[in-house]
């Protein structure tokens, strides 16, 4: 009998008190964890998330998922838990693609078609409707078909935040990249001289790009000025050409959990078609963006950092991923370059702090022969109202 009205008295803690105890449990598993010790605590739970999400940044502690290919259909993905090392759904798109996916972000996937229009969808949220951009002018095509024209797509913010937002894109052969401001009916296009753009981040009201050849630069769209061009500024100097070290395969832009700056360089294996390592560079910005000091380091401020055809993501290890390794760097099949038989198997881990041999290299999903010739692995991050409807235990 005691025990009973002792089970009861915690059952029916009241709102305010249940709301302390979950602003001190940082991490969503144990947030979790807790709405499903009880009926009574999971409705004051998703009340809780609901009404703080704006305030809490989701986004800097949920960890991406990835989304696989469905053998049985182009319309389903399947998602992949780094977490619960499985399988947790199936994922229905809205916009099928049968090469690959430009990109994601915000868990907003990005497709484009025959006319370059690009479509943001949500295959989470049933309720929002896509979002259409304008068509892009594009002076060149791939010849591996119009799903290979936009390299990837970046958004400032959430379209379902309820204010505006920026996608910016890198477009063409040549890498170039535009920006399109919600509400707006034509896009941005940079400086047709700058080209060879491999990531977009948006970093303390800037946009920064950052090239092939280490070179970064911000790029103000907020200027005031209230029309094109926006004002462009060179952080990082691009080096001589002669300079072959200075080249990467792929190169990205992340801001850490703690809002530092980080460029991330991937360098292959020609041969092997493989990363063979990763370099990273913290890039220490004064208030006005000009750069006081690059250094590489063995440290991104002990994140498990993201990086493929998604938006480049950082999640703190010790706080929100502890089944992940600090300073690790999880990698999916980006080059898209290169016509290869071999299919999108370049996936994997790379431990910065255990950077040479294989003990830098681990695995996060095995890659599977048969698709060879199916999408490659994309991450994407789910909202947290999806997640609320899956099994606490694929968390």
């Amino acid at each position: 009998m005691e025990n009973h009205e002792a089970a009861c008295c915690w059952e029916n803690l009241p709102e305010l008190c249940v709301s302390m105890v979950l602003d001190k449990l940082e991490s969503p598993r144990n947030l979790f964890h807790f709405g499903a010790v009880c009926k009574q605590w999971q409705s004051l739970f998703k009340s809780y998330v609901f009404d703080t999400k704006k305030k809490r940044a989701w986004r800097n502690y949920a960890v991406p998922m990835l989304l696989v290919p469905h053998h049985k259909s182009w319309r389903k993905k399947r998602l992949y838990s780094l977490q619960a090392e499985k399988e947790v759904s199936v994922v229905k798109l809205r916009q099928r693609y049968a090469q690959r996916c430009c990109s994601s972000c915000y868990g907003w996937l990005a497709t484009v078609n025959r006319n370059a229009v690009i479509t943001l969808s949500n295959p989470f949220k049933d309720d929002v409707p896509n979002i259409l951009l304008p068509e892009l002018k594009l002076p060149q095509r791939k010849p591996r078909g119009h799903q290979y024209d936009i390299v990837k797509v970046v958004l400032s913010a959430d379209p379902c935040s309820g204010g505006g937002f920026v996608v910016g894109v890198i477009y063409t052969v040549y890498k170039r990249v535009a920006f399109h401001k919600s509400g707006e009916k034509e896009w941005v296009y940079v400086d047709m001289d700058l080209w060879v753009i491999s990531d977009i981040t948006f970093h303390r009201n800037l946009v920064y790009i950052m090239g092939h050849r280490t070179n970064v630069i911000s790029i103000d769209l907020y200027n005031g000025s209230g029309s094109p061009p926006p004002k462009l500024k060179t952080v990082v100097p691009e080096p001589p050409l002669h300079d072959l070290e200075a080249y990467s395969d792929r190169a990205y832009l992340v801001e850490s959990s703690k809002g530092n700056l980080y460029s991330i360089h991937r360098k292959r294996d020609g041969d092997a078609h493989l990363t063979k390592r990763f370099e990273v560079m913290r890039l220490v910005l004064d208030e006005n963006g000009e750069l006081l000091e690059k250094k590489e380091v063995k440290s991104i401020d002990g994140d498990v950092v993201f990086v493929g055809d998604s938006v480049t993501m950082a999640v703190s290890a010790a706080k929100y991923f502890p089944q992940g390794k600090p300073n690790s760097i999880y990698y999916t099949d980006d080059y898209i370059d290169l016509v290869s038989p071999y299919g999108p198997q370049d996936n994997g881990i790379f431990h910065l702090d255990d950077d040479t041999g294989a003990a830098a290299f681990g695995q996060h999903y095995p890659f599977q022969s048969s698709h060879s010739h199916l999408p490659p692995y994309i991450w994407i991050l789910p909202p947290i109202g999806y997640l609320l409807q899956l099994d606490i235990h694929s968390i």
